[in-house]
């Protein structure tokens, strides 16, 4: 007889014949946000994951003229083929985005206007561009020639911008 109260309880019964259940309202959250709030919020996120995603894709396209960049100021001037390794680097960015980039195949003076024409009008030039077919074929090139294509290679790479296709826009 350890428990008597147990057997004297009648087991509770869900719901009495003839009576209806007593129904609760449902507490009001503060918490819930009205649907046009909702919307707004999902749109606002749409629009935020879209300029997010732009964003990426921009900065992904645009690597390549950093690491040219990057290139560039570790070149050295002084060597004897300085001004083949300067053009080398820039058809090397402009393979990278358009293997078939029509700028591939120029050299000498067609390379050099193609150089001028794809700068923008707003930037001017602190010094001429040199005689680009001079620097690749003398056999000792004047170090200021050098520097000045370096300088404008550098200034190139600074104001061109790829697009998704692949053609430069500068």
């Amino acid at each position: 007889m350890a428990n008597s109260n147990a057997a004297n309880v009648a087991p509770p019964q869900a719901s009495m014949p003839g009576l209806a259940d007593i129904q609760e309202p449902v507490l009001a959250n503060d918490w819930y946000l009205a649907p046009g709030w909702s919307v707004l919020f999902l749109i606002l996120l749409a629009v935020l994951s879209y300029g997010g995603y732009r964003w990426w894709r921009h900065y992904q396209q645009q690597k390549p003229l950093k690491y040219a960049l990057a290139e560039l100021e570790k070149l050295d001037l002084t060597a004897p083929n300085a001004a083949e390794m300067i053009t080398t680097l820039l058809k090397r960015l402009l393979m990278t985005r358009s293997p078939a980039h029509q700028a591939l195949t120029l050299s000498g003076v067609a390379w050099q206007q193609y150089l001028l024409s794809s700068l923008p009008a707003k930037v001017k030039l602190g010094e001429p561009l040199p005689d680009l077919l001079a620097l690749h074929y003398q056999s000792a090139p004047a170090i200021d020639d050098i520097r000045r294509y370096a300088a404008f290679a550098a200034l190139w790479l600074k104001h061109l911008k790829l697009t998704n296709a692949g053609a430069t826009d500068a």
